[in-house]
């Protein structure tokens, strides 16, 4: 101690070339690591880079391809070829813009008034129609929640009630249309109801879990009579919406075979993905009133005897054939073939959108 107090100069000297040292010693061995992860992260590039030049080997080919100028070109050309494809299948399944049921934004009351509006259009309209509906069973197509509870409102997506609202109106008179004209008069059918998908009371589906962009029903939520989950959709997240419907009538096939072809042939994005067929009950088919229709044909004809023959077989064959008279042709038999007794029938169909993708805003991160 006594050295370093009369030393001083010479012992701060040291300390401070004693630190200097071990700084140095700590700078190079931080650079030498950088270097070192530089090194790497060079040489990974350098492989990837050989890599691509070099070409990748195609599970399905033998050939490798490899990044060139030609099939830089030729695998853009494929990109906007499925573009151009992927288009194409989206106006295919969206259909025309002025055929398509588009849904309007409005208020709850709003709703709710243009809902009970058109229950009893439908209603006078089913009267004037001479189509018939279970008298215990009042059929309010789809919207029962809002009929008897009136003060029932959706918490979200009222622009998807109104768009079904419309949808509804547009199956009700297509399946009114499709009934065969006897007698001067279509002939009457029993609609049971219209169920729709009550969306309203779905939860939707956050991004990240299975099914995203979708809706689930939550357990706890009872739906109406009218309303049901769809057995088959062709819903596809992310692709392809959906908006499901039930029409269960009691009707002949000659109904239901032209209510689904004028839905098909509509223009309009619909695709029928259920037709279940089943027996009527006794008060069905007493409300209906129709007897079992007769689908009869002609007996078949009975060939007429062959009274003469060409005169090269005999002479007298000819002789006797001009002295004969032709018999008659019996008279013609109608014989019962098939009755088309009526039959009660639910057919399910998806009204599809197609999901837009919206470009991220700028600054916004892509989802």
């Amino acid at each position: 101690m006594e050295n370093f107090k009369q030393n001083k100069l010479f012992f701060s000297s040291l300390i401070v070339v004693g630190v200097i040292f071990v700084a140095g010693v700590g700078a190079s061995y931080w650079k030498y690591t950088e270097k070192n992860a530089t090194a790497k992260e060079l040489d990974k590039k350098q492989k990837e880079s050989r890599s691509l030049l070099s070409g990748h080997l195609l599970p399905a080919t033998t050939n490798s391809v490899s990044l060139t100028p030609a099939n830089v070109d030729a695998a853009t050309k494929d990109l906007a070829d499925l573009n151009a494809q992927k288009d194409q299948l989206k106006a295919l399944i969206a259909g025309a813009t002025e055929s398509r049921i588009l849904g309007k934004d409005m208020s709850n009351t709003a709703l709710a008034s243009e809902i009970k509006q058109d229950v009893d259009e439908w209603t006078k309209f089913a009267a004037d129609r001479d189509i018939r509906m279970l008298p215990n069973e009042k059929c309010e197509f789809g919207f029962r929640r809002y009929i008897r509870n009136p003060g029932t409102s959706p918490k979200r997506d009222i622009v998807h009630v109104d768009q079904q609202r419309q949808i509804v109106d547009f199956l009700y008179k297509t399946l009114a249309d499709s009934r065969p004209v006897t007698a001067g008069a279509p002939a009457p059918i029993v609609l049971e109801s219209i169920d729709r998908e009550a969306v309203e009371t779905f939860e939707k589906i956050p991004e990240g879990k299975p099914g995203a962009g979708t809706f689930a029903q939550p357990e706890t939520i009872r739906n109406e009579t009218d309303e049901f989950a769809p057995t088959r959709t062709f819903r596809q997240p992310g692709l392809v919406d959906t908006l499901s419907f039930r029409v269960r009538f009691v009707g002949t096939t000659a109904t239901l075979r032209t209510f689904v072809n004028k839905v098909r042939n509509s223009g309009r994005p619909f695709a029928v993905t259920a037709v279940e067929v089943s027996t009527p009950t006794a008060d069905m088919l007493k409300l209906l009133g129709a007897a079992s229709t007769v689908v009869s044909a002609s007996a078949p004809t009975v060939p007429v005897a062959v009274t003469s023959l060409p005169g090269f077989f005999t002479a007298d064959a000819a002789a006797a054939s001009n002295s004969k008279a032709v018999a008659p042709a019996p008279k013609e038999e109608r014989k019962v073939v098939i009755r088309q007794a009526p039959a009660h029938f639910s057919v399910q169909i998806d009204y599809l959108t197609v999901v837009e993708v919206k470009p991220a805003a700028e600054g916004e991160p892509k989802k």
